[in-house]
């Protein structure tokens, strides 16, 4: 494979073509796993009624069936769809049914006091989730949202599975043309490798961070 050859399959094809759909595909995955996680995560840790239970059950079949079959469920069920957005919605649903459990443990690690605390100030439910306890949740949770963030990154992968044009699906649409599979593959691993490198860097140090804070607050 020439140098012509490769600047086209790295710079022009994954980079220039298929990047920027892994990355739109990316963050909204983000941001509807993370919603799901903190709006259900929050609902489970007021054990209501029956809503605690359909979301248990919503938690144990996400968990217990993986992704790639979610997708090919939804592309069956949803033939009107486009292949991005039914790739976001199996994706979001799959990782956010794992941050509404981390969630939920972290409303379960703040002090009974504190909501005992704040009930006793006849302070609105409202305020004291968004204002007092999710703070503290996103506090002790950061290392374990951080590491379903990597594997959320990772199973945006099974989007090329029917279609999505990202990196993944940009190689094997390179693969007829070229006949260096293993290259074309290497390049998209090192893609892939570099960004979940990123984020549980970036998770590092953010918990470092929160942990500094802490103990320096706790020293005044």
């Amino acid at each position: 494979m020439t140098m012509d050859d490769r600047y086209n399959i790295i710079v022009k094809t994954m980079l220039g073509q298929g990047m920027p759909m892994t990355l739109k595909l990316i963050f909204a995955c983000l941001f509807f796993a993370l919603l799901i996680g903190i709006v259900f995560g929050t609902i489970r840790s007021l054990k209501i009624p029956v809503v605690d239970q359909i979301l248990e059950f919503y938690a144990l079949v996400c968990r217990g069936i993986p992704t790639i079959i979610v997708l090919l469920f939804f592309y069956a069920l949803l033939t009107s769809g486009t292949q991005f957005w039914i790739s976001v919605l199996s994706i979001s649903l799959v990782e956010g049914a794992y941050m509404m459990e981390i969630v939920k443990g972290g409303f379960l690690s703040v002090d009974k006091g504190q909501w005992e605390a704040a009930k006793s100030l006849s302070l609105p439910m409202w305020h004291i989730i968004t204002r007092i306890v999710l703070p503290q949740v996103f506090l002790v949770t950061i290392p374990a949202l951080m590491g379903q963030i990597v594997m959320l990154v990772k199973g945006t992968s099974v989007a090329a599975t029917i279609g999505c044009m990202d990196v993944l699906r940009r190689a094997q649409l390179l693969l007829p043309k070229y006949s260096y599979p293993l290259e074309i593959y290497a390049y998209v691993l090192v893609i892939f490798f570099i960004m979940c490198h990123f984020l549980t860097w970036l998770g590092k140090k953010l918990e470092r961070t929160v942990v500094k804070r802490i103990m320096g607050d706790q020293n005044v």
